[in-house]
């Protein structure tokens, strides 16, 4: 019996290492499947995760956008040289409300006070609002007139989808949910967001809330409550719906996430569920904070000014099982050390996987998405870092600063899409004009910059700049455009200086500044003396705001006459700043600073309202000239409302326009969009003279001479003067001449100040001219004895027009 029972024994103790590689065998792989399974689990909550925080990254990026679209409109109101009219607000709330169905209105809302009510309500008819009342909401939801009250927020300009006339005139301190945001952005000086309710143009489901700027009276401090409370003016609002708003956020995403959002601090008991993949279902209002499922959840917060809005996401897909064979890794156990390294393998991928959707998330949040290059944010990392680096061991840089000349003009002439494509091409000529080290960015809009590093002097970054400017010159060919387009370039060396980032930028817009000033399509260099003149320049620009109102402009006329006898043929309209503090001004200091401001379109029009004034009272008297010179700008152009102003002037003064010369300088019509072209012609047809103000001193092409039937040439000062010592200058002179009278178009000589300038344009064959030599721009009276006198004889010209004090 026990021999027989030991090859039973050796053969069940043989069997043992193999029940042992067994059992452990089966043991890793049990072991091995429920790790493989866990691991995957988190591998998917991980990227379930880094989506839900990618979609909420866009949704705050959007809604920041909506939030820059009203505060916009602020600015047009905290910025505008006078009182923004209807029709202005009309056409800028077309723009911001265009392409965005979220976005349900636009209002202005005044402040105004019991003793303003009955004036306010009066303007708003005369505006065109036919039966405009302040109005309040009854309890049953009807409009009845407002009581009696200290200040009313009425609805005063609005841009509305739904039902602006009813909206008109509609008190928003009405003690409830409209007034408290007013009261809190006015006291607090910041945008607010209302809670959010059910709109009444919707369905029924359809909820939404508004945001309101306050905007306070310019030039007027408003630091503390008391003076925020009395320098009010006030509100601009927006009205949203939220559900078409969040949707489209998220349109153009395809991950397929639920999103619950709810108000954080508000009693609303809904919550608002949109899907981000292309076969969502549409955005709608449920009960409950949220519906979380079977599976991962991912929570946030966003903002929309003050208010909090609470995100929570699920997957739509809730499938997070191991997407690997569980089964076959327990059939295969002695497969162990294999599935081991097929598990390596997938982790690695979806870790990869998790790191590089991670490194597109943070590129796209430092990459303007036209152009590809850096983003302002990215650019102005990169100068902070640079600031660092050159406290450390001292290494120089430069910051470029480049604005594209005119570059709204073909915008607006080709549209945004040949825009877009302009700019795409422009960012690649900058991009290969720096070298590896450099970094090129996109500021936004027309507006670049590059940061120079390891830059030995500014003449390095003045050659780089020349490069760019260089390059740009080539014409950009787009579909059937040949387009040609210049820059300006302001440069900001740090060598000596330890600014920081934000003063490098600014004073580089300085540089920029002073390139547009000194005629564009050049560079300039910031330095201390150029930034007290620009700082002057932009106290003047603060200045101008409001002189129109505060009467401190007046009109000079300087006398046009036949150069043979002396008769007075006309007068040219000069503009004086009679500022209180600096005296008289010329217009060589401010017009200037008026157009790059704005100022200008206030300005231009007070000066022709003023000289239709004065010519009345000339017609009046019977010595009205035989024309009136007015000089225009090119923004004034632009103004959609020139024509119908102009005329209204007119009409005022009971005036024909053959009596009025508008003077253009050769720039404006050579740089004139296809608006400006149209604009010229019907001045024409309006009956309007048409003059070329300083000619020969802008463009190289006369072809303008053909495009527009202009009347009159009037030859720059800069050329006369030197007629008599200079040969050059007399034979362009002498070609002018030729030319206007080859081409049938009246001559005038500006800036004539000798007897000698004026026998030489005699001989040559021009007739009338204007300057010191006749007499300086004088005031209206002076100019009034003038045409009492009908001339200026050669006696008056030697005493300096007689008895007349001059200016």
């Amino acid at each position: 019996m026990p021999t027989r029972r030991l090859p039973a024994l050796k053969q069940r103790w043989s069997q043992l290492p193999i029940v042992l590689i067994a059992i452990t065998g089966i043991g890793l792989s049990v072991l091995t499947f429920f790790v493989v399974e866990r691991r995957e689990h988190r591998a998917a909550e991980a990227e379930f995760a880094a989506r839900a925080r990618n979609v909420a990254l866009v949704l705050q990026t959007g809604m920041n956008g909506y939030l820059e679209k009203i505060q916009a409109v602020q600015a047009l109101f905290v910025t505008a040289a006078h009182d923004v009219t209807r029709s202005q607000f009309d056409n800028f709330a077309q723009q911001i409300l265009a392409g965005h169905p979220a976005m349900l209105s636009v209002s202005w809302i005044p402040r105004v006070t019991r003793a303003e009510r009955l004036t306010h309500e009066s303007i708003a008819v005369q505006d065109g609002v036919a039966g405009y009342r302040i109005k309040t909401v009854n309890k049953d939801g009807s409009l009845s007139i407002a009581a009696e009250n200290d200040e009313y927020f009425p609805v005063y300009y609005t841009l509305d989808k739904t039902d602006a006339k009813r909206v008109l005139g509609l008190d928003l301190r009405d003690g409830g949910p409209r007034q408290r945001p007013l009261e809190i952005a006015r006291d607090e000086d910041r945008p607010v967001a209302s809670q959010s309710f059910t709109l009444q143009s919707g369905d029924g489901d359809k909820r939404g809330f508004f945001l309101v700027f306050p905007v306070y009276r310019a030039g007027i401090p408003h630091d503390t409550l008391e003076e925020r409370r009395r320098g009010l003016i006030g509100f601009v609002q927006g009205v949203f719906q939220a559900d078409v708003m969040m949707k489209r956020i998220v349109a153009g995403l395809n991950t397929p996430i639920d999103i619950f959002l709810f108000e954080a601090n508000s009693e609303s008991p809904y919550a608002l569920r949109i899907q981000s993949s292309r076969a969502a279902a549409p955005p709608v209002w449920q009960p409950g904070k949220a519906d979380p499922r079977n599976g991962p959840v991912w929570s946030g917060a966003l903002r929309m000014a003050d208010a909090t809005w609470r995100m929570t996401a699920t997957p739509i897909s809730t499938d997070l099982k191991s997407a690997s064979a569980g089964w076959s890794i327990l059939l295969a156990g002695l497969l162990v050390t294999g599935i081991a390294t097929l598990f390596m393998h997938r982790m690695s991928r979806y870790t990869a996987q998790l790191a590089g959707a991670h490194e597109v998330a943070t590129e796209l949040s430092y990459t303007d998405t036209l152009t590809h290059l850096a983003n302002r944010r990215a650019f102005l990392d990169e100068i902070a870092r640079a600031f660092e680096t050159s406290k450390a061991d001292d290494r120089p840089f430069a910051v470029l600063y480049i604005d594209l000349d005119q570059f709204k003009d073909i915008n607006d002439s080709l549209g945004h899409t040949v825009g877009d494509r302009l700019l795409e091409q422009v960012a690649a000529r900058i991009k290969a004009s720096v070298r590896s080290e450099d970094l090129a960015a996109r500021l936004g809009g027309d507006e670049f910059a590059v940061l120079q590093r390891n830059v030995s002097d500014v003449e390095a970054a003045e050659a780089l700049a020349a490069r760019i400017l260089d390059s740009l010159s080539a014409p950009f060919s787009i579909g059937s455009n040949e387009l040609f387009v210049a820059a300006s370039i302001g440069v900001w060396n740090s060598s000596g200086d330890k600014g920081t980032p934000e003063s490098a930028m600014a004073e580089a817009d300085l540089a920029l500044y002073r390139a547009k000033e000194d005629g564009r399509n050049c560079v300039r260099l910031h330095d201390s003396r150029l930034a007290d003149q620009t700082r002057e320049r932009v106290r003047i620009g603060e200045e101008l705001r409001g002189a129109t109102t505060r009467g401190e402009f007046e009109l000079y006329y300087q006398p046009q006459v036949d150069i043979l006898t002396g008769r007075i043929d006309g007068l040219e309209a000069l503009v004086r700043w009679n500022h209180p503090v600096r005296g008289l001004v010329p217009p060589s200091s401010f017009v200037p600073i008026a157009e790059r401001t704005g100022a200008i379109v206030p300005l231009g029009g007070w000066v022709f309202g003023e000289a239709c004034r004065q010519l009345r009272v000339w017609k009046d008297l019977g010595i009205a000239p035989k024309s009136l010179a007015i000089n225009v700008s090119a923004l004034q152009c632009r103004q959609p409302t020139f024509e119908r102003d102009i005329e209204a002037s007119l009409k005022t003064w009971d005036l024909t326009p053959d009596g009025i010369e508008i003077e253009l300088t050769e720039t404006v019509l050579m740089e004139a969009t296809q608006h400006q072209r149209s604009v010229v012609e019907r001045l024409r047809q309006l009956g309007f003279k048409i003059a070329i103000d300083d000619f020969g001193t802008g463009y190289s092409s006369l072809n303008y001479l053909t495009t527009y039937p202009v009347d009159r040439l009037k030859i720059a000062q800069q050329l006369v003067f030197q007629v008599t010592n200079d040969r050059r200058h007399a034979t362009v002179v002498r070609a002018a001449i030729h030319l206007a009278r080859d081409l049938d178009i009246e001559m005038i000589a500006e800036g004539v100040e000798t007897l000698a300038q004026a026998t030489f344009l005699s001989n040559e064959g021009c007739p009338k001219a204007q300057g010191y030599y006749y007499s300086r721009p004088v005031t209206a009276q002076q100019a009034t004895d003038l045409l009492r006198a009908g001339r200026i004889s050669a006696a008056g010209r030697r005493r300096g027009n007689g008895s007349l004090s001059v200016v």
